[in-house]
C-alpha cells in the first residue's frame, strides 16, 4: 500500500497558500510529524536527497541554520556535488564567515568545533564550485 501525505506549504513573501494533495512519500521514515502536526523531513531523508534546498530545515545535514549547539554535519563522503540555490550558498558562507570569526576571536573552550564546522563548510562550497563547473 503506498503512504500518501498532505503537504500545506507557505509562501512567506504573498501570504499564498498551496496545498498538495495525495503526494506520494517515498519512505514512511523520511518524514517525521512534530508536535504542531507538521511533516518533517527527517536528517537520512535530507541527506539521501543529496543537496541542500536553502528552506532552512529543521534537521539539513548541510547549513546549521538554526544554530544549534548539538547539530552535527553529514560525513564528508556524503556531500556530493550538486547544483544548489544562492541561498544555500549563501548560508554556507555566512556560516563559514562565523565560525572563522571565533576561531580568531580566540575561543579556546570550543576551537576544535569550529575548526570541524570551518571544514564541513568549506567542503560543502569546494563540492558546490565544482558543480558550477
Amino acid at each position: 500500500m503506498d503512504v500518501y501525505v498532505w503537504l500545506l506549504i507557505e509562501a512567506s513573501q504573498h501570504g499564498t497558500r498551496y496545498e498538495l494533495k495525495d503526494v506520494p512519500m517515498e519512505d514512511p521514515d523520511d518524514w517525521i510529524i512534530d508536535s504542531n502536526g507538521f511533516y518533517v523531513a527527517t536528517r537520512s531523508f535530507l541527506i539521501r536527497r543529496g543537496y541542500c534546498c536553502a528552506n532552512q530545515c529543521r534537521n539539513c545535514p548541510y547549513i546549521n541554520w538554526h544554530n544549534s549547539p548539538t547539530w552535527e554535519p553529514l560525513p564528508a563522503e556524503a556531500v556530493h556535488f550538486t547544483e544548489v540555490s544562492p541561498k544555500a550558498v549563501e548560508g554556507a558562507r555566512k556560516a563559514l564567515a562565523y565560525h572563522e570569526q571565533q576561531v580568531q576571536d580566540g575561543s579556546q573552550t570550543e576551537e576544535a568545533l569550529h575548526q570541524a564546522m570551518i571544514a564541513h563548510y568549506r567542503l560543502l562550497l569546494e563540492r558546490w564550485e565544482e558543480s558550477r563547473g
